[in-house]
């Protein structure tokens, strides 16, 4: 049996808010594993409805592709400020990554190779030009992290290597070490085992 990938997440609130426009969820369907990181755009309470309201639809699409779960997204979301928006599909079995973005999110594999994306420029919500999925291949021991604007870049070329294997570690690590003060933040990191 392929095990699943490891994942955790930390988020922060922008200073003085309640609520976090930044959010992370994964979840299991069939045999993939499913994770989006979503950035509400601007903070506060309408920053987190339009990043609940992307959460909502693209959990509700079981058996679509990420790439049409963002589409049908961005014609749900009208109604809010919008997002930006990462979603993976992660086939264990094929030990690949599927990956569509939109908007400020970040994303590497760190593997033999780092391999570094970003999202395709536009907004969840406020109208997309087609979306292209990437395939990522990966093996045991890689990491793919995802994060907002409200992070710095990630390189985890000069972390220590004991973190990769621990998610939650690096994920709060991460928040600590590279996460902004001047915005919401969000991180997601999946480790791949043997």
């Amino acid at each position: 049996m392929i095990p699943s990938p490891a994942i955790a997440a930390a988020t922060r609130a922008y200073p003085g808010e309640t609520v976090c426009g930044d959010m992370v969820a994964w979840w299991q369907e069939r045999d993939a594993t499913l994770a989006c990181i979503v950035d509400g755009l601007g903070h506060g309470p309408e920053a987190h409805h339009a990043a609940r309201s992307l959460l909502a639809v693209v959990e509700g699409q079981a058996g679509h592709e990420p790439t049409q779960r963002l589409a049908t997204a961005d014609k749900a979301m009208r109604h809010t400020r919008g997002a930006a928006a990462a979603l993976v599909r992660i086939d264990s079995e094929a030990r690949t990554v599927t990956a569509a973005a939109v908007g400020n999110i970040q994303g590497a594999l760190f593997s033999a190779r780092t391999l570094r994306f970003d999202g395709m420029p536009g907004i969840v919500g406020a109208g997309l030009r087609p979306l292209k999925p990437l395939v990522l291949p990966f093996a045991a021991g890689d990491i793919l992290v995802l994060w907002t604007d409200g992070l710095r870049p990630v390189d985890l070329e000069a972390d220590p290597p004991a973190l990769r294997g621990d998610p939650a570690r690096l994920a709060a690590d991460l928040m600590a070490s590279h996460g902004r003060r001047s915005d919401d933040c969000g991180v997601l990191c999946v480790a791949f085992g043997a």
